[in-house]
């Protein structure tokens, strides 16, 4: 039997001019095994927005960004994760959170270019077996 939970991170809320924060609050992850994030973003004077989850091993503890691994010549980088809209967009990100214990997400202004006025809107779903 497939265990489902869902909630609302955020009602439509004016994003954040550059600095990540979080849409929220972190989500015990529990025995799920994906979680997927839909949201609502309708662009404002802002370039855009970025979309960041981080982990955690202990509620309220040291946040962990999702990392994006490449390879060239041998040498291996890592980044942080992002989500980039430049546009009015309805999507979801569906992340594996098997092993993880917490998980949040932040949003934060594309570039520091005027007062945004684009408002992001957040909701959740978590599956599990």
């Amino acid at each position: 039997m497939a265990l489902i939970s869902s909630g609302t991170l955020q009602a439509a809320t004016t994003i954040a001019r550059t600095t990540a924060t979080i849409m929220g609050a972190e989500i015990a992850c529990g025995s799920y095994d994906y979680i997927t994030l839909y949201y609502t973003y309708t662009n404002g004077d802002e370039t855009g927005v970025y979309i960041y989850p981080y982990f955690f091993w202990e509620s309220g503890g040291t946040a962990y960004p999702l990392q994006l691994w490449s390879e060239a010549s041998g040498v291996y980088t890592n980044e942080a994760v992002k989500y980039t809209h430049t546009a009015t967009a309805t999507a979801q990100i569906t992340i594996d959170i098997r092993g993880i214990e917490y998980i949040a997400f932040y949003q934060g202004g594309s570039a520091n270019d005027g007062t945004p006025t684009g408002t992001i809107a957040a909701y959740w779903t978590m599956t599990g077996e």
